[in-house]
């Protein structure tokens, strides 16, 4: 019933710039850290013993990564901070409940942020806000834990970390409020959003009344929620947070039911473009037009779920694949192509996990496939969108069937929606440059693709990531299975279709006739 229906013509990509030009925020390429029992910091960005794994950062220097949440997600319930901080050896060992893992507190705030100062990234540090009675943190906790990272030497907290070894403030400028507090994740009881805004709403407020400089994330989640949230603290916050996962079903090593995976983003793309009248509307309500609200996207990737003998189960150790260059590459188009109401972004995670670089050992690692996704769209996909326009082969898919979790409202996931098998879009940076991404979301068919540009511009280079198989992955053994190639383009490109072949992603390069 959903099939593909094949077109003798060649999909029409034309590109056309704008009157006026939306800048896209780099901070839509940011990632997250959170030990969460899968060798994400401790195996993983850090050794077991403390010391950085030096092949990772070698690895994640060149990402220019802009921003890093931390320390969670769900294991932020039960985080204390003050655990993490002075002499290594005087830190307390405990068991982790929410990921059933042993958190040592040898990467605590002084290593994160000064890990975050080497790499060249801004830091984004999340409260404890959680409600459990013996693990959930306080407003005092968040307030001191702020005045220990950028309170003067005059401060409790401020001379503790002169202390600890750092004079200077760091001068962390996001923080977050909370973490899905709709759910009864680890350490936590489900809020209503009537409970959270009224809480969210007195630690913002005492937090500004401190700190008025800092930039404030509260949690969002459902219209509803969002709805209820920012009518209540659209005065105090900065961002309102929304987690989104696309889920692939992993059968035998193949990619289960692919069209309902690779569409993935446009459910998301459907949310958000919802979710974004509201902002509009709250915007305008507590006239912040000229300092509006944002969303952040604090929490997103394509989760695998294997099957293992008589159910599929999540993890996030199987490899990333072929076919998630283009789910990723989907997601971030859409962050694109809602610029600038998406502020921020936050990949789940840079270093094993679901992540961009996976360790061997304590002094080795290679890049996944989705690394180069990363690379390319943070160097080259910055400055002002463009207006695309798709034209072409199509594929008609359920809403509700498309495989998307998190801040998804089940009365927008009624009836079909018509989707082009080419997705794609296109900037223009700060010197005049075209960049152009197209993928292609059919698992088994070629599409050709004609590529209008607007008059003058000439084609340069191309980069490809493509495999014969979707299911493809790197390996320690195969490190560069999966990796861009880059192709220098003559003026006869121009005139001549390009075929992307099954999940490829191709990205071109325009300069300005000369």
């Amino acid at each position: 019933m959903y099939g593909q229906k094949t077109s003798k013509q060649p999909t029409t990509v034309s590109i056309e710039i704008p009157d006026n030009p939306v800048p896209i925020d780099p901070m839509i390429y940011g990632q997250m850290l959170e030990d969460c029992n899968d060798k994400i910091i401790y195996g993983g960005l850090i050794n077991e013993d403390g010391t950085e794994n030096s092949k990772v950062n070698e690895l994640l220097k060149p990402l220019d990564m802009p921003v890093m949440r931390w320390p969670g997600g769900t294991y932020v319930h039960e985080y204390d901070w003050k655990k993490g901080i002075g002499p290594k050896e005087e830190r307390p060992v405990v068991e982790e409940f929410a990921w059933k893992g042993v958190e040592t507190h040898q990467f605590g705030t002084d290593e994160f942020l000064q890990w975050c100062k080497k790499m060249g990234t801004e830091p984004y540090i999340n409260f404890n806000m959680g409600n459990d009675p013996v693990y959930g943190g306080s407003l005092g906790d968040a307030l001191s834990w702020i005045e220990y990272v950028n309170g003067s030497t005059e401060t409790t907290f401020g001379k503790k970390r002169a202390f600890n070894g750092q004079e200077k403030p760091y001068g962390v400028k996001y923080w977050g409020i909370g973490n899905e507090n709709y759910g009864p994740w680890g350490r936590h009881t489900t809020e209503t959003a009537q409970q959270y805004a009224e809480r969210l709403h007195r630690w913002a407020s005492a937090i500004h009344f401190q700190y008025p400089d800092l930039q404030l994330l509260g949690v969002g989640h459902i219209y509803q929620w969002n709805d209820t949230v920012l009518h209540r603290n659209g005065d105090l916050i900065d961002f309102l947070t929304k987690h989104f996962y696309m889920t692939a079903k992993v059968n035998g090593g193949k990619l289960q039911n692919p069209e309902y995976t690779l569409f993935s983003p446009a459910k998301v793309e459907i949310h958000l473009r919802k979710n974004i009248e509201l902002l509009n509307e709250v915007n305008q309500h507590f006239n912040r037009v000229d300092r509006p609200i944002r969303y952040s996207i604090d929490e997103w990737n394509c989760r695998h779920s294997v099957f293992a003998g008589e159910k599929y189960q999540f993890t996030r150790n199987d490899a990333r694949r072929q076919f998630d260059v283009v789910t990723i590459a989907g997601m971030l188009n859409v962050f694109i192509r809602q610029s600038p109401f998406i502020g921020m972004a936050n990949y789940i995670f840079p270093v094993n996990g679901h992540g961009l670089v996976r360790t061997i050992d304590e002094q080795e690692a290679y890049k996944t496939p989705i690394y180069y996704i990363f690379e390319l769209y943070r160097k080259y996909m910055v400055g002002n969108k463009l207006n695309l326009e798709i034209k072409g082969g199509a594929i008609t898919l359920p809403v509700e069937a498309l495989a998307v979790e998190g801040a998804i409202s089940k009365e927008l996931n009624r009836g079909d929606i018509k989707l082009n098998y080419i997705d794609g879009t296109a900037v223009m940076t700060e010197e005049g440059v075209i960049h152009i991404v197209l993928i292609n979301r059919s698992h088994d068919k070629n599409q050709k693709v004609n590529i209008k540009v607007p008059d003058g511009y000439l084609p340069v280079t191309m980069w490809k990531i493509e495999n014969d198989d979707i299911n493809a992955a790197n390996s320690e053994n195969e490190r560069e299975n999966i990796s861009p190639q880059m192709v220098n383009l003559s003026r006869k490109f121009l005139n001549s279709a390009v075929t992307i072949s099954p999940c490829e992603f191709i990205m071109v390069r325009y300069e300005k006739n000369k």
